[in-house]
Formats: C-alpha cells, sequence, structure tokens
C-alpha cells in the first residue's frame, strides 16, 4: 500500500531572461526596519532573584572566609 500525502503537479517553467530581471520597472516598497522599542525589556522581574543569589553568594563567601 502506498501513501500519498500530496499530488505532484508538473508546472511550465519559462527561461529566465536576465535583461528583464536586471532592469527594475517599478520602484522598491520601502522596508518596515523594526521599532527599537519593541526589543525593550523589562528587568523588574529578574531584579528579585538576582538580590536572592547575590544574598546567597554574601553568606557564601562569609562562610568560606570564616573557616578557612
Amino acid at each position: 500500500m502506498k501513501a500519498n500525502l500530496y499530488n505532484e503537479v508538473e508546472q511550465p517553467m519559462e527561461p529566465l531572461d536576465e535583461h528583464k530581471m536586471a532592469i527594475a520597472t517599478e520602484k522598491p516598497e520601502k522596508a518596515n526596519a523594526p521599532r527599537p522599542t519593541y526589543y525593550i525589556v523589562n528587568y523588574k522581574p529578574v531584579l528579585v532573584p538576582t538580590l536572592i543569589a547575590l544574598a546567597i553568594f554574601a553568606v557564601w563567601a562569609v562562610v568560606t572566609y570564616v573557616i578557612a
């Protein structure tokens, strides 16, 4: 049994015309550059875990200094 997920249909292909491709008849559309405001990161959610990690590091540094 043979399963077909799609049907292949042959389409005619015309040869490339390099002259036609090299000459533009219309002006290209202006590219929409992404606005910088889209990439602003909200750092407030990261602040609490960073402070917790900093406190843990400080405790570890003090304990290491006292033991050694």
